[in-house]
């Protein structure tokens, strides 16, 4: 007989068994409500929905002012039925497509949609599909649009900050509303409520309505009560955060806020804004009672935690990124309000002067090698004031630095201190950095290798002593460039027998190189090591994104390297069209037109190359591209003059356009007078050319990871 499916093992038999003996004594929803917000029954202990672990931080919760208890359990506000899914999937069709005749149009597209949508609004928000809906609706509205779904969500906000859908609608009506902001919308109060509802379709048309800046003070009072809980709670964070930065008048769109800001998984809405006067985070409008209130919102989270559950949060995975976004705010205030807004930090690390054998010297100590808590010492060397910097680095950085740049998790510390150091500090970190460097190579810290050398650079501390230990760590000239870039040729990867690969480089390796490159003292080490190679080696690195860029890099003309690209382009001879056919080599075929600059009879050597495959090149995508780029349409019709462009191309952008309306013209380059009154058929021409040149523009590929656009170009 066929025996019944079990999983095998000892863990799954547990599993079970324990699973049996949890489902009895479950309690219901109920109870659950009871032992949470009954305060007769405050000794109950704390029960939490969710993916709670052993990393849950728990913190009282206190229903908000006006908001019953039972608010906070996960509320049951309806589904949709299937017509109305069905409607608000074409509705995303209709925005995604977006072939609306004319901007009215779409607005009252959208104003029939918040018609549709009315008395719905949490309904949608917490739909898992129709969610997404409404915020590429969202991102379309008017102000007054965005007050009366604002209004709708006042009150249940604390619901939908933790709900798994209706919390990043709330992000969205966050974010968008703040953009917004400005101090004539704020000040309108009721006189635009109704600019786009003469129709009568909202039955609470007469009813007075919040400005935006009430509307998010609101916010802040609904959410203030239980911002502690909040701060851990997986959906939530994410929102609060969020209204942190409004708040604050910080931008969003700052690489080191967007780190904190969202998840990475964050799905990416590719919808413009309804008005694109007020796209910048950096104009918007920012009430001064909204400092008061992020002050509030902040005190209310810290105050009542102690030392102790805040240092938890360091290495709370969800907890993390709201104490870096508290303490960035903290240290972005006006030196006036630092001295009363630095509880925080202070909280965290009571002994300031951070000596060696104090709490807080060790507390930072541990986090360094955490995984989590390592970002937020990142955060601390890049925000902290210089005062309070010294200390960090003096008492506890500094000794452990070289330990620091071999570990894998705080090697990232290190590059940030190495970000910030001075001139004398940063020549101190480097004799401290010297005798690991083979250990670095070893591991593979390129990263680290290439901050160190791009700061040296830049705070002009001399790199020669680093020459020799590069060439020891990573071999002589002939190997150094291959054994930077980790180059694997086709058929030499592990697993691959009796298959086709393609070659392989590291990025990072290729990153590294470029660092070199733009130093004078390290970059004969990779200039040295690319003549080395045979021309086939260099044709295949070409080919491979990541080497491509170095070469494209090896290739930008200056006056440094004019010795090395003498002897460098040659090696490209025969193969200039092969590259030009290839979607990555195409871009080191664009970029020897710049790098001949000086070198003119290369140049018309490889034209002439080009030239002697015009069908080939101009059957292909990518070769087409190179043609125009090369202006071979000039080449082979006018070669007088595009000898003129080419020898013009590294003094005068415009000139890239063949024809364009800066190319010199043969009476200007004999010194001719060209003001005198032109004929019609030179008028012709010329418009012509301008039409010329405005179509090659337009055909121009875009720049993408694989191009190195030069600086002259």
């Amino acid at each position: 007989m066929p025996q019944e499916k079990k999983k095998r093992g000892r863990r799954e038999e547990k599993k079970t068994k324990r699973k049996a003996e949890d489902q009895p004594e479950r309690p219901s929803k109920k109870s659950r409500s009871d032992d949470v917000y009954n305060p007769e029954n405050a000794e109950a202990p704390l029960t939490v929905s969710g993916d709670a672990g052993d990393d849950y931080i728990g913190f009282d919760l206190q229903p908000a002012p006006g908001v019953h208890a039972p608010s906070f359990e996960p509320e049951f506000h309806g589904l949709l039925d299937p017509q109305e899914q069905e409607y608000y999937a074409s509705v995303n069709s209709k925005m995604v497509a977006d072939d609306f005749e004319s901007d009215e149009d779409r607005a009252l597209f959208i104003q029939a949609v918040y018609r549709e949508t009315q008395g719905k609004e949490l309904k949608v928000a917490s739909s898992q599909s129709c969610s997404r809906y409404l915020e590429k609706i969202i991102l379309r509205s008017t102000p007054s649009q965005l007050r009366r779904l604002f209004s709708k969500f006042l009150g249940n906000l604390t619901y939908l900050v933790r709900h798994r859908f209706g919390s990043h609608c709330c992000e969205t009506l966050f974010l968008n509303a703040a953009k917004h902001m400005t101090k004539a919308e704020v000040n309108s109060g009721d006189d635009d409520y109704d600019d786009d509802n003469d129709d009568g379709e909202d039955e609470e048309a007469g009813e007075p309505s919040l400005s935006l800046e009430d509307l998010f003070l609101a916010t802040a009072e609904e959410l203030k009560p239980n911002m502690g809980f909040l701060l851990t709670d997986r959906f939530a964070s994410h929102t609060v955060r969020v209204l942190f930065l409004v708040l604050s008048g910080q931008p969003v769109d700052d690489e080191s806020i967007k780190a904190v800001l969202a998840s990475k998984k964050k799905e990416k809405l590719e919808t413009v804004s309804a008005t694109n006067s007020t796209d910048s985070d950096q104009k918007r409008f920012v009430p001064k009672t909204f400092s008061q209130a992020l002050s509030q919102l902040i005190n209310s989270a810290v105050t009542s935690l102690d030392t102790t559950y805040l240092r938890a949060l360091a290495t709370h995975p969800t907890g993390n990124p709201v104490l870096q976004l508290l303490l960035q705010l903290e240290f972005s205030a006006p030196k006036s309000k630092q001295a009363e807004s630095s509880a925080l930090y202070q909280k965290l690390f009571p002994d300031e002067s951070l000596e060696e054998d104090t709490e807080s010297a060790k507390f930072i100590s541990g986090l360094l090698y955490d995984p989590t808590g390592s970002h937020l010492v990142e955060t601390l060397v890049q925000k902290l004031p210089g005062k309070k910097f010294k200390p960090l680095y003096k008492n506890v950085l500094k000794p452990k630095l070289a330990n620091m740049a071999k570990n894998d998790i705080a090697s990232y510390v290190a590059i940030r201190v190495l970000e910030r150091l001075g001139k004398d500090d940063l020549q101190e970190a480097k004799e401290l950095l010297l005798p690991e460097m083979s250990t670095l190579v070893s591991r593979k810290r390129t990263g680290l290798i290439k901050t160190l050398a791009e700061r040296c650079a830049v705070r002009k501390v001399g790199l020669a002593d680093l020459t020799e230990i590069f060439t020891h760590g990573y071999g002589d000239e002939k190997e150094f460039i291959l054994n930077v870039l980790e180059y694997k040729p086709s058929g030499e990867m592990e697993g691959t027998e009796n298959k086709e690969t393609t070659p392989q480089a590291s990025t990072h390796g290729s990153l590294l190189a470029q660092s070199l490159l733009a130093s004078p003292a390290t970059a004969p080490l990779v200039q040295n090591s690319l003549l080395g190679l045979p021309a086939s080696t260099i044709i295949a690195l070409a080919k491979v994104p990541a080497s491509s860029r170095l070469i494209q890099s090896a290739l930008v003309p200056s006056h440094d390297n004019l010795a090395f690209r003498r002897r460098f382009v040659p090696l490209f001879y025969g193969h200039i069209v092969e590259l030009a056919l290839d979607v990555t080599s195409s871009y080191v075929a664009d970029g020897l037109y710049h790098a001949t600059e000086g070198l003119h009879f290369m140049k018309e050597t490889l034209a002439r190359e080009l030239a002697s495959k015009e069908t080939e090149l101009r059957n292909s995508p990518f070769g087409k591209n190179v043609w125009r780029n090369w202006h071979m349409e000039l080449f082979t019709r006018r070669p007088g003059e595009w000898r003129a462009v080419a020898k013009n191309a590294g003094h005068d952008e415009h000139a890239r356009a063949p024809g364009g309306p800066q190319a010199p013209s043969v009476s200007a380059r004999q010194g001719q007078d060209t003001t005198a009154k032109k004929s019609a058929i030179q008028l012709a021409r010329e418009r012509h050319a301008q039409k010329q040149a405005q179509e090659a523009k337009k055909r121009t590929p875009a720049t993408s990871a694989n191009r190195v656009v030069p600086t002259n170009a």
